[in-house]
């Protein structure tokens, strides 16, 4: 909470914390210079493949919560989430982490899962003890996003996301770049 020691009112907090659009489409981008992941309209200069694209057909109110380096200790959680009236998607960015060997490559797959895992574990925690159960009233996933020279769809990721279902009680985990609300 130091960060917002200097906060003066509600508004300005929630400013902070969360970025807001009703667009069809559009982009997560973890930005290295803002220091947090922030939506972008497209992808030209940034590379789509260290973008989420969400799909948002119904044009609903979208939220991008800022988690990681804002709400969090920088790299203790995921690095964002994105929400819906009835959804909430966490994210991991991997796409600018090395991955140039299959050890690399597992030893993001662990960090990035058990960053989602975290974070996933804390915020249905901290919202039972307000008395609301995420799980019960939102669809939960969580996506680690790679950059396209990791293999898709390989036996390992197969089974780190079936370990993921199973550990957070059938929260699923994709390896894609793309999302739908």
């Amino acid at each position: 909470m130091q960060k917002f020691q200097d906060v003066t009112c509600d508004a300005e907090l929630l400013a902070e914390l969360f970025e807001w659009t009703t667009r069809g489409v559009i982009f997560i981008y973890d930005d290295e210079e803002a220091g947090h992941s922030v939506f972008v309209a497209d992808t030209r200069g940034l590379g789509s493949d260290k973008t989420l694209r969400v799909l948002n057909t119904d044009h609903k109110d979208l939220f991008l919560w800022h988690i990681d380096g804002v709400m969090y200790r920088k790299g203790s959680k995921c690095d964002c989430a994105f929400i819906s009236d009835n959804y909430i998607g966490f994210v991991e960015f991997k796409a600018n982490a090395a991955n140039n060997s299959d050890e690399a490559i597992k030893a993001n797959y662990e960090k990035a899962t058990m960053q989602l895992k975290h974070t996933i574990d804390d915020v249905i925690k901290r919202c039972r003890n307000a008395g609301i159960d995420v799980m019960a009233s939102t669809m939960v996933e969580a996506y680690a996003v790679f950059n396209p020279t990791v293999p898709r769809h390989n036996a390992y990721q197969k089974k780190t996301a079936a370990k993921f279902l199973m550990e957070t009680d059938g929260i699923p985990l994709y390896f894609k770049n793309s999302a739908e609300i």
